[in-house]
């Protein structure tokens, strides 16, 4: 009683009171009719009675307090892990200094270090570069494909061309969308306009001087109607204005081509000058000089000069815009195609981790033997192993009928009498051999 008074109801308390005694509780040998009954003895098995008896608690108020005995969870015994931490630690630290010895050993002069430190040292450095190596995974450079098998050879020769030509389509322009004129720096090209520009002006100043020449010598055979050569002489001098005109416009001609070409606004490059003109080019002479003259007349018209130069260059941009818009609204299914290529490429390079683990080893083995197209149908066939397999008109209409009731078809069908298994296996071997497939 002094015992249960001095625990405060607390089951645990009261048992280590008794083992100071070298007493015990125990739970009851007669389990039968009392399963919660329990005594208390001696050490030696020597019984002294009943707990509820002894202590005056009642059986329920007993019950209650080894209920919430057994409810609370038990107490984990933490020493064996505390023991064997502390074991774990004494092994770390000794690690740390044989490494720290180690590492020590490292900055001492080689010429004052024993065979057996050399051998330490030596051991100690194959064992890391064994370990980092281990760690490293097995990367091959594609500089030097002749690490790698021949099957993965042919793999990777493929898979480049076909990335090169996808590429090679994306990436082409029209050759209106590059650049007009040379590749030269700009201060090349501008000190070969001004070059041009002084070489152009004298070889025009001339051909207008010579022109004014050819003119007044005409004029001068016109005076002269007394002359019995006047014909004769006329049809020279009037082949000599003809011919100084032609030398002029060809001078014109040369100059603007020369600086559209240079300016980039034209990807024509400037013919080079042939004076004299050619004997061929004279049957249309008259026509080629009036628009000749008439250009010069514009040229020489600041105000007429620039509505003319806006008015060429705008029409050639909208020109050059259409064109190359017409090309590439031609080209999009091409690039649409391409695009694929490129991210089917793409895939097959990086595999990614979501796929399955059989479709990556055989795609995997693929790849190793050479056979870029089959691990790409093996990537396809993946992607669309959940897409709907459409049934052609005949198809469909054979499983309409195969789907009439089955009334009907016990009138009309003379293999009623299978079972609706048979019939089914029956009527797909019916079918083309592609619904199989």
């Amino acid at each position: 009683m002094a015992f249960w008074e001095k625990s405060g109801n607390d089951l645990k308390t009261f048992r280590r009171l008794l083992a100071e005694k070298n007493w015990r509780m125990r739970p009851g040998d007669r389990t039968d009719r009392r399963r919660d009954a329990h005594v208390i003895e001696t050490h030696d098995g020597l019984l002294i009675g009943s707990f509820t008896r002894l202590t005056k608690v009642r059986t329920k108020e007993f019950c209650r307090l080894l209920d919430e005995e057994s409810s609370r969870p038990l107490p984990v015994d933490l020493r064996p892990v505390v023991r064997r931490l502390g074991q774990q630690e004494g092994r770390h630290q000794q690690r740390v200094e044989r490494q720290r010895a180690l590492k020590n050993l490292i900055w001492v002069p080689p010429a004052s270090l024993s065979a057996l430190d050399r051998q330490r040292l030596h051991e100690q450095g194959r064992r890391e570069a064994a370990a980092i190596r281990k760690r490293l995974p097995s990367i091959g450079s594609l500089r030097y494909p002749e690490q790698f098998s021949e099957g993965f050879r042919i793999y990777l020769k493929d898979w480049k061309q076909e990335m090169q030509a996808a590429r090679s389509i994306l990436n082409a322009r029209h050759p209106l969308e590059r650049r007009y004129g040379p590749d030269s720096p700009l201060d090349i090209q501008s000190e070969c306009i001004m070059r041009m520009m002084k070489e152009g002006w004298s070889r025009l100043k001339q051909a207008h001087q010579a022109v004014e020449l050819a003119r007044q010598e005409l004029d001068e055979l016109e005076a002269r109607k007394i002359l019995f050569s006047r014909k004769r002489r006329l049809s020279q001098a009037e082949e000599q204005y003809r011919q100084a005109l032609a030398q002029l416009a060809e001078i014109l001609r040369y100059l603007v081509q020369f600086i559209l070409y240079h300016l980039g606004l034209s990807s024509q490059k400037p013919d080079p000058i042939q004076c004299p003109v050619p004997i061929e080019r004279e049957v249309t002479l008259q026509d080629y000089l009036q628009e000749r003259r008439e250009l010069l007349q514009t040229l020489l018209d600041e105000k007429a000069r620039r509505l003319w130069i806006k008015d060429r260059c705008r029409e050639a941009e909208h020109k050059r815009a259409r064109m190359i818009a017409q090309w590439h609204a031609e080209r999009v299914p091409q690039c649409e195609q391409a695009k694929q290529t490129i991210a089917r490429l793409e895939r097959l390079y990086r595999l990614s981790w979501s796929l399955p683990e059989d479709v990556r080893l055989a795609v995997r083995d693929l790849k190793r033997q050479g056979q870029l197209q089959m691990a790409l149908r093996e990537l396809d066939r993946f992607d669309n192993r959940n897409a709907p397999v459409s049934l052609a008109p005949a198809h469909r209409s054979g499983v309409t009928r195969g789907s009439q009731p089955m009334a009907l078809r016990k009138k009309t069908s003379p293999t009623s009498s299978l079972s609706p298994t048979s019939r089914t296996h029956r009527r797909l071997a019916e079918l083309p051999e592609s619904r199989h497939c």
